[in-house]
């Protein structure tokens, strides 16, 4: 086993993370970009700091939730985009020791999740729309309200900043098992950020950390351990000039990240489910997210997706967890996922009938439902005459809920 597979081999076996998008951008309740999006200047934007108090904060709970979820790592925005720590950072004021809430919530929900069991993750935005030497681009507020003169800013104490922040990160929060890095936009290349040399810090400090792929846009040098598509399942392992990589897609449970008061548009367990599974199926992962509100809950849409979750969890969570892509074509519109000589139908809606599975005549020792291992037949007495040699015919209830699935052990 390589170096890079036993780093990665947590990785492999979670296949589910949380991701959490949360700071002051909770108080106006319009998403974490709402002060790019609503051109407020600094004074207005720093405002809602002196309001931010989440008092209904229960970092024990949220670690429950996404464990009985079957979710194994939580990803936490130490720092977004907006420039405001969620951390007691030893650089800057604008924290949250420094709003009446005073204490470090991210001590608090790392120390909460490690004691769950759960890998610890920590997002940190390279980008900051506040400090006075970072680079504005078009995706930035000043820029965007019309100012280009930046000739005075200095990028050297603006990363001297950045490295600073990423030192005490890996430094005062015991181990951290993941670093997610946001984001080097088309408008910027990694230099900026001296990739290279970033990372050097990174593993000088957490040798078993992996890092994600954002400290880069142009993909020209591997300055990572996994990659990150966003939003969509890919139709194939990720890879890069022809190299496949671990990967991960991070997802919304409605059409926000960061807390939105009107957005009531959650997706349904089952969709999720399938994008749990379609990434489990391809040797990726799913860091799906919650944005909770300026007192510290976790929204009810979102509660609600966790405890559905939860529940196929129960019975189904060993078709996910450890699995990876299977060597076998399943039948059209299911999907396998594989754990050594054991394959997992997924079954996304209740059969219409007998299931033909391609290739496997012979090679079955026995099928069940994982639901409560009952025996799923094979059908060997009739309709095999337009069958293809490899194939098998299976008789799964027609009865079954959506989302189940059949274990198959191999010969």
């Amino acid at each position: 086993m390589s170096s890079d597979d036993k780093k990665l081999k947590w990785f492999r076996e979670a296949r589910f993370g949380l991701f959490i998008h949360w700071g002051i951008y909770s108080v106006p309740a319009q998403g974490e970009w709402a002060m790019f999006y609503n051109d407020w200047d600094y004074n207005y934007y720093d405002a809602f700091k002196e309001r931010f108090n989440p008092l209904k904060f229960d970092p024990a709970y949220w670690a429950e939730l996404a464990w009985n979820a079957g979710m194994r790592y939580v990803v936490f925005t130490t720092k977004h985009h907006d420039g405001f720590c969620m951390y007691d950072s030893k650089f800057t004021d604008y924290k949250i020791t420094n709003t009446p809430y005073k204490k470090d919530i991210t001590a608090e929900l790392v120390k909460a999740f490690r004691a769950k069991g759960l890998k610890i993750g920590l997002y940190h935005s390279l980008v900051d729309w506040r400090h006075e030497d970072f680079i504005p681009d078009p995706e930035h507020p000043l820029w965007k309200r019309g100012e280009r003169d930046f000739k005075n800013r200095d990028l050297a104490k603006y990363r001297e900043y950045l490295y600073n922040q990423v030192r005490q990160l890996l430094t005062e929060y015991g181990k951290i098992d993941l670093l997610f890095f946001d984001y080097t936009s088309k408008h910027k290349t990694s230099a900026e950020w001296d990739a290279e040399k970033m990372l050097e810090l990174v593993y000088s400090l957490q040798p078993e950390i992996i890092v994600n792929d954002r400290l880069t846009y142009e993909k020209t040098s591997k300055v990572w351990d996994y990659c990150t598509p966003e939003v969509t399942v890919p139709n194939s392992q990720v890879k890069i000039d022809g190299v496949e990589y671990d990967w991960e897609t991070c997802m919304t449970m409605n059409g926000h990240w960061g807390y939105c008061a009107q957005d009531k548009g959650f997706k349904s367990p089952q969709t999720i489910l399938e994008a749990l599974i379609k990434c489990s199926s391809l040797n990726g992962n799913l860091l799906l997210n919650i944005g909770p509100d300026a007192l510290g809950q976790i929204p009810p849409g979102s509660v609600n997706i966790m405890e559905n979750l939860s529940e196929w969890m129960k019975i189904n969570s060993e078709s996910v967890h450890g699995t990876e892509k299977s060597s076998h074509t399943p039948p059209r519109g299911m999907v396998y996922t594989q754990k050594g000589k054991t394959l997992y139908l997924h079954l996304f809606s209740p059969p219409m009938g007998d299931v033909i599975l391609p290739e496997l005549n012979g090679k079955i020792k026995n099928i069940s439902l994982l639901a409560d291992n009952s025996d799923v037949p094979m059908i060997t007495h009739w309709g095999t005459e337009l069958l293809d040699k490899k194939e098998i015919r299976i008789r799964p209830p027609t009865s079954i809920p959506p989302m189940s699935v059949l274990k198959i052990s191999l010969k």
